[in-house]
């Protein structure tokens, strides 16, 4: 997972929009709409469903025509995939098996707020690509204080 994807430029007509694909921003809309259904609903051209992910994603909302942000589909589509956590720029399969969203989203909430310590408020604040590279750190600087276990070492007994 790339940390380059916490945000995305949306290209209406002149102006571009930051989208951030938090993790509070894909919880909402994976209950509003589920996500097959959302990215559906945009590729179809639904004006709702392209406002929703817009505002759900973004501090600020565009003032275009209806024209610019149906013509803005296929970027919002890869916004789409983004959010769920796709990397969008790797060939590579999946290594894991794939799960429900929602246990993917409860995932990364434990992971932010029980592994990393974080807040509430800033675990879902936080895009997937965030929580994951941040787990990694800690991971990375616990083996470090600790040492990599061996997992075929006999163990200690105290006597």
């Amino acid at each position: 997972m790339r940390l380059a994807a916490n945000s995305f430029a949306l290209q209406l007509g002149t102006k571009v929009y930051t989208l951030r694909p938090t993790l509070r921003a894909a919880f909402q809309l994976h209950h509003r709409y589920g996500f097959p259904e959302l990215y559906q609903a945009i590729a179809e051209g639904s004006f709702t469903a392209i406002m929703d992910l817009i505002t759900a994603t973004s501090n600020d909302v565009p003032i275009a025509s209806l024209r610019t942000i149906l013509d803005a589909r296929e970027q919002l589509l890869e916004f789409v995939l983004i959010l769920v956590g796709a990397d969008t720029t790797d060939s590579k399969p999946q290594a894991s098996a794939p799960m429900p969203f929602d246990e993917y989203f409860t995932r990364l909430f434990r992971i932010g707020a029980g592994h990393l310590g974080w807040s509430p408020d800033v675990v879902w604040n936080s895009t997937a690509a965030e929580i994951l590279i941040a787990r990694a750190g800690r991971e990375e600087l616990l083996r470090q204080i600790f040492g990599k276990r061996d997992e075929e070492a006999t163990p200690r007994v105290c006597t």
